[in-house]
Parts: C-alpha cells; sequence; structure tokens
C-alpha cells in the first residue's frame, strides 16, 4: 500500500518529524516513490518502509547491547565487573575508556586509603627483603651460638651444615611457589624474581 508521511506515521513506528529525519537521511530505496517537497506530499510503500524502519532499530539495539557487551568486559578485566561468557569485541569510545579508567584509579585509591590494596611489587619486595634478613641470620647462626655455649668445630660445622641444608631446601620451595599478580597474571617466586635471597644458589 502506498502513501504518504503522515500514513506513515499513523502506523505508530515513530512520529512524523522522526521519519521526515529518518527518510531525508536515507539513500535511494525502493521504498520511497517519491520525496515530498514544499506543498508535494512524499509517496511511500508503507510496508516495506514500515519494514526497513524497524530493521534499523533492531540494528541499533544490537549494536547498544554489543556495546554494553564490551563495556561489561573491560570492566571487568579492571576489575569492576563480571566475566560474560561471551564478550563483545566492539571498540569502545575514547570517552567510555576514559570513564572505565577514572572509575578504576577512584577504586584503587580507596582500596589504598583503607589498607585494602597493596602494590604488588611492594609486596614482592618486602617478602624478599624478610627472606634476606632470615638468610642472613641463619648463616651465622652457629657463630653466635658458639658465643652463649661451648661447641667443637665438629659441632659448629654440623650447625652450618644444617643451615646451608634449609636455606636450600627454602630456596626449592621458592622456585616452585607462584603467586597471582594484580592483573592476573601469574609470577614466579624464585631466584629471578623480586623476591630473592641475596645469594643466588641459595
Amino acid at each position: 500500500m502506498r502513501g504518504n508521511l503522515a500514513d506513515l506515521a499513523a502506523t505508530g513506528i515513530a512520529s512524523e518529524p522522526t521519519l521526515r529525519k529518518w527518510i531525508a537521511a536515507e539513500p535511494d530505496q525502493s521504498w520511497i516513490i517519491k520525496r515530498g517537497s514544499n506543498g508535494d506530499a512524499y509517496e511511500i510503500e508503507i510496508e516495506q518502509a514500515v519494514l526497513a524502519f524497524q530493521a534499523g532499530e533492531d540494528a541499533k539495539l544490537q549494536a547498544a547491547r554489543e556495546r554494553s557487551g564490551a563495556i561489561r568486559q573491560i570492566a571487568m578485566d579492571l576489575g569492576l565487573g563480571q566475566r560474560e561468557d561471551d564478550p563483545s569485541s566492539v571498540e569502545l569510545s575514547i570517552a567510555e575508556r576514559r570513564q572505565l579508567l577514572e572509575e578504576e584509579f577512584a577504586a584503587n585509591k580507596l582500596a589504598r586509603l583503607r589498607d585494602e590494596l597493596v602494590p604488588f611489587a611492594e609486596a614482592c619486595a618486602a617478602f624478599g627483603d624478610v627472606l634476606v634478613r632470615q638468610q642472613q641470620l641463619a648463616r651465622t647462626f652457629a657463630a653466635r651460638l658458639a658465643k652463649k655455649i661451648d661447641l667443637t668445630r665438629e659441632q659448629i660445622a654440623a650447625i652450618e651444615r644444617m643451615v646451608e641444608g634449609d636455606l636450600v631446601t627454602i630456596s626449592r620451595w621458592m622456585e616452585k611457589m607462584e603467586v597471582t599478580s594484580g592483573n592476573g597474571g601469574t609470577v614466579r617466586i624464585g631466584p629471578t624474581s623480586t623476591a630473592q635471597v641475596a645469594d643466588t644458589a641459595v
């Protein structure tokens, strides 16, 4: 059925001003029989125009859903949302990325103020410092003990061998130890990590 712009608006899909802007922005379409002008009404294939308009609205809705999925995925990566089974790969605008980053920055700042968040590198460094101090104390244990009680050279040597054996055991444990970093990656705590003892042989 053919009709004019008022007939198309009467179908209830949108107001006449909205439809006028929509049709004006459309390239040549088979359902546009004649474009209107001053004193001359539009001539439109109503059924085809309704289908075209609904298809456009459906496409907009789908794009909005994909964008929402992309925002949720990036929010999840930043720790601000939940993981989706099928995250969208739609590119976000600069404003949306900025908003997510600002929210992440604010959340991290608040967590630090509440002592709920410790930088991963600082935690590893502190752990490494404790290990170094423990190693230094362990390796002077026999000498310090000998100042308190009488020990033979054989006893001192035996204590030092036991201490060295314990340090080697701790080193092997560290080589197998893994922790999760702040960005979700796995970090191995060992001789080449931030948390390391002074002597790489230990």
